[in-house]
């Protein structure tokens, strides 16, 4: 009887790669969440409330499905008046525990953990790159002078015409 001396090696292969692939679905393949991320949750955290100004849809496809039970699930748009409101804009108020739940929501949908939506990534992505600079500034005991708030609106019509060139 002949020997397959790759036998024993093929089968420990196939094992390896059995383990890896299981580890990359129970992991997921994320990347790392942006610089600042955990500071930036301890931030969010302390704070009473914060605002969010972006169209409904872009809130709507950003938060989480029904099968989530996230906190920032329960906050309500409001929509706004005037020219604003005409464009889609609505005003979201979350409490910190709020944001915190909303801040990883996002970050896992641009990390692509777990649970992560790829659909969204560049919408979550957008979203995050607006909220963060606005709790960076938050300073830890020091209770700003107005509600934080982040606006998600890059549709700013000039004031008056472009001046032509000389």
């Amino acid at each position: 009887m002949l020997i397959n001396p790759f036998r024993g090696s093929r089968r420990a292969t196939a094992v390896a790669l059995a383990t890896i692939a299981a580890l990359t679905l129970v992991t997921g393949c994320g990347d790392d969440p942006p610089p600042g991320h955990s500071e930036r949750l301890q931030k969010a955290a302390g704070v009473a409330s914060f605002k969010i100004t972006c169209t409904k849809d872009l809130w709507d496809r950003t938060k989480p499905g029904a099968t989530t039970q996230d906190s920032h699930e329960d906050a309500k748009p409001r929509g706004l008046a005037g020219a604003a409101g005409e464009r889609g804009l609505v005003e979201v108020t979350l409490t910190g525990a709020q944001l915190v739940d909303y801040l990883k929501t996002l970050e896992e949908d641009i990390s692509g953990g777990l649970g992560a939506n790829r659909s969204v990534e560049e919408l979550s992505r957008r979203m995050y790159d607006a909220i963060a600079p606005v709790v960076d500034r938050i300073e830890k005991g020091k209770p700003p002078a107005e509600v934080p708030q982040a606006v998600v609106d890059d549709a700013v019509a000039p004031v008056s015409p472009a001046p032509s060139p000389s």
